[in-house]
């Protein structure tokens, strides 16, 4: 590359474009913006792994400000980035004010913000000590970039050192914290296409409530009171806000199946999938647990495996079709993907609706079922699906009937 600079082959040292796959670097319109955030907290922890690991004693004074300038900045960054995403979610108020690097200012924002989920404020709280660092010796970036502040003085006048092991350890727990906390922030873009939460509850928070507050059926029993504290107290939550929480609950079919309160297939019987269930498992015998995967290829099976196979399945189709309507396929269908894809179960009604559309307007009966028999993992999906949209009881009866079936190892 010194060559192309030299030979003035190169007209930009810094951004032109050369064919090189290998150490091409994506930025711009091909970058993201949690690049940035990661980008400048990693550059502090190689920085500062590499000079201790090499033993760079003649690099300390020149790199100690490097290193904390970068971890500053991948937190400051990392702080409007959690804002800016929870903003797009309604969860935040954006900043009033100019955009500044007031760390602390920022982190007071979103602290003070009723953000309803407990994780986010637990993880939120562990910046503070980082925070509050940076903030007495640099409180708006300039001090670690410049060798003088904007009065003219001296940056950090007042120290003198900084032990360069202590900050590798801080910049290795800070960058632990930040990746919990954008985690968590991803986490709750994720519930948000469920729908269930409350003003002070997180789809999280709700799962973990319905736990503590037990089978619905007890809710009579002197005993629930104490639960109800206990929720009540772990969440901050008020009697009217302890109820809304409870409405959530019931009205998720996933969620209030830890209440154990069932929601109804919107057109399957559980006769209906039994049945469908025992004609795949005929046309699919189980095999042992711990069975090594098939490599399927000419040599492994023969034409009249094929064949025998092919029957089978073709015998299992015509069969289901016979059996199921159009809805019931549907719904059969939805709840499979609901399982396999780990779907809300939330998500069912509409994912039904959208699913029941499209097969009404297919000409071919036959592929579609074929599409969803055919699948090695139906009963997983299925299974799993079933506990996903408000049946667990009927999720593990399919299961068990693939379970009893399975031949010992």
């Amino acid at each position: 590359m010194g060559d192309l600079l030299r030979e003035g082959r190169v007209t930009d040292p810094f951004f032109e474009v050369l064919n090189d796959g290998d150490w091409n670097a994506c930025i711009g319109k091909q970058g993201d913006e949690i690049n940035y955030v990661e980008g400048y907290l990693q550059a502090a922890q190689l920085l500062v792994d590499t000079l201790l690991e090499k033993e760079m004693f003649g690099s300390r004074d020149t790199l100690a400000m490097p290193i904390l300038f970068n971890a500053r900045h991948g937190l400051e960054l990392a702080l409007k980035y959690v804002l800016r995403e929870l903003g797009a979610l309604g969860m935040a108020r954006t900043r009033e004010g100019p955009v500044d690097h007031d760390l602390h200012a920022y982190w007071m924002h979103l602290s003070e913000q009723r953000i309803g989920d407990r994780a986010f404020h637990e993880q939120l709280a562990e910046l503070k000590p980082f925070v509050e660092s940076f903030t007495r010796q640099d409180i708006d970036g300039q001090e670690l970039r410049y060798f003088e502040n904007r009065d003219l003085k001296q940056s950090l006048g007042e120290l003198a050192v900084v032990n360069l092991p202590l900050i590798q350890a801080a910049v290795r727990e800070l960058r632990d914290i930040l990746d919990r906390l954008m985690e968590r922030v991803a986490r709750l873009g994720q519930e948000h296409v469920s729908g269930t939460r409350t003003a002070e509850c997180s789809r999280s928070d709700l799962i973990a409530i319905a736990r503590i507050v037990g089978p619905k059926p007890s809710w009579t029993e002197d005993a629930f009171l104490e639960r109800k504290a206990d929720a009540m107290a772990q969440f901050g939550l008020s009697g009217k806000g302890f109820s809304k929480a409870l409405d959530a609950i019931k009205a998720s079919r996933e969620l209030k199946t830890l209440i154990e309160v069932d929601s109804d297939l919107l057109h399957l019987s559980e006769a209906k999938i039994v049945e469908i269930v025992a004609l795949w498992l005929d046309a699919n015998p189980p095999k042992p647990a711990n069975t090594p995967a098939r490599v399927i290829n000419a040599a492994s099976i023969s034409f009249d495996e094929i064949m025998r196979h092919g029957d089978k399945m073709s015998t299992l189709n015509k069969a289901a079709m016979e059996r199921l309507t159009v809805e019931e396929f549907a719904d059969l269908q939805t709840i499979f993907y609901v399982g396999r894809d780990r779907r809300f179960g939330e998500e069912y009604p509409r994912l039904l609706k959208m699913t029941l559309e499209a097969h009404r307007l297919a000409k071919e009966r036959y592929a579609l079922f074929h599409h969803i028999l055919s699948k090695k993992n139906f009963i997983d999906g299925l299974a799993a699906g079933l506990r996903r949209v408000g049946q667990p009881a009927l999720g593990d009866k399919v299961a068990q009937m693939r379970d009893a079936l399975r031949p010992a190892e």
